[in-house]
């Protein structure tokens, strides 16, 4: 038993939606994997195997990926998808010591069926909130009861934020099997830039700017990218004088971001970036942060800012209220309200004191509860709980 208990933990990450798709959870998934793995622990993440052209087995970052059959395709996917975790969880789950399961739906649910017979513990993260949550997307017919009757089996469930741990909770989640574990940022990785080092990367991303607001996601309705526009129509034009605002990303929306930027007159000091993969050199080009979005599980572009030090302006959304808990690391306001987004970014332009001020508790907030080196710790921690109560009661 001591030796079982002393080798290195084995972690089966579930992930249907993975690399080279790069939404928030699956950045999470892949950035706790690669720390994980630098701590000692195996892990191995399955995920669909959508494109022919991505390999079916991949090593990345010390740890591997496998891509599992399904058929996408409208009415086939969700079936063949969970056959084929099905097919590995019976032969291979066992070697696993936690099963850690990236979202709810129909692969949690499953994951929970077989680890009863499997006798693995298993571990639900919940990565969204309000509209996109546990709760509103579950449904209230008899295929949602029996999903939600097996999700609330669950060994453990990672919440992301306060509110979403009120969610698990009001779902029937017990509260003792409820943890908070934020996503985790690297902090070699995105780290406060200098004066010479913002001016730098502003060359090297060949912008020409006094000052840079940010923002960073998939140009999509539940993130706002139009609001954003409208918000920054409404700044002062004093105070966006030699400003450029910059959307990094891509999504259904950017036909209609592009025809909103003409028809406010605001071509002249809005930059369309695109998608890019790399953002670290963004964060250390800009002054400060928006988050104008609808809905958030976690921001992890919120967190990014956070930990290069950039002061943040937020909508009211889940993990947004860690910006206004004392010290204050930014400024957050109703959701839908650009007059407020308006007002707070004009404040931070205006006011250089508020900005460092800011600016210096963004970092410390982050090194206090997103660095991965802590967060990583806690999850380990979390799973060498349930990997002792799994052998106690076998």
């Amino acid at each position: 038993m001591n030796q079982q208990n002393n080798r290195a933990l084995r972690v089966l990450m579930v992930s249907p939606q993975f690399r080279p798709l790069t939404g928030g959870y699956e950045r999470a998934a892949e950035r706790l994997s690669a720390a994980l793995v630098e701590n000692g622990i195996y892990v191995v993440v399955i995920t669909e195997h959508r494109n022919r052209d991505w390999p079916r087995v991949e090593h990345l970052d010390g740890y591997v990926v496998r891509r599992l059959f399904c058929f996408y395709r409208p009415h086939f996917h969700i079936l063949t998808g969970l056959l084929s975790l099905a097919g590995f969880l019976l032969l291979h789950g066992r070697s696993f010591d936690v099963w850690h399961v990236h979202q709810y739906g129909y692969h949690a649910a499953l994951a929970v069926a077989l680890s009863k017979f499997l006798s693995r513990p298993v571990i639900i993260k919940l990565t969204s909130s309000a509209a996109l949550g546990i709760e509103k997307t579950t449904g209230r017919h008899i295929v949602s009861s029996l999903l939600g009757f097996l999700q609330r089996q669950a060994s453990a469930c990672i919440v992301i934020s306060p509110e979403t741990r009120t969610e698990a909770i009001r779902y029937g989640f017990p509260s003792e099997r409820v943890f908070l574990l934020p996503n985790g940022i690297s902090s070699r990785q995105f780290c406060p830039a200098s004066p010479h080092q913002r001016q730098a990367a502003r060359r090297e991303l060949g912008l020409v700017c006094d000052r840079l607001v940010l923002n960073v996601g998939r140009l999509s309705a539940e993130k706002n990218p139009l609001g954003l526009l409208e918000a920054w129509r409404d700044v002062d034009p004093e105070a966006r004088a030699g400003v450029l605002l910059a959307l990094v990303g891509d999504g259904p929306e950017l036909d209609n971001v592009r025809a909103k930027v003409q028809a406010l007159n605001l071509a002249g000091s809005i930059h369309l970036a695109g998608h890019c993969s790399e953002v670290a050199t963004w964060y250390r080009a800009a002054d400060l942060y928006v988050i104008p979005s609808h809905i958030e599980g976690l921001s992890n572009s919120m967190i990014e800012a956070m930990a290069s030090g950039l002061p943040v302006v937020s909508t009211r959304v889940s993990g947004s209220s860690t910006l206004s808990e004392e010290p204050a690391a930014g400024m957050v306001v109703n959701v839908g309200d650009t007059k407020a987004i308006a007002a707070a970014i004009e404040a931070l332009l205006t006011n250089e004191s508020m900005r460092v001020r800011l600016s210096k508790n963004a970092r410390l907030k982050f090194e206090a509860r997103f660095a991965m080196e802590i967060v990583s710790r806690n999850t380990m921690s979390l799973y060498q709980g349930l990997r002792f109560s799994q052998q106690d009661a076998t």
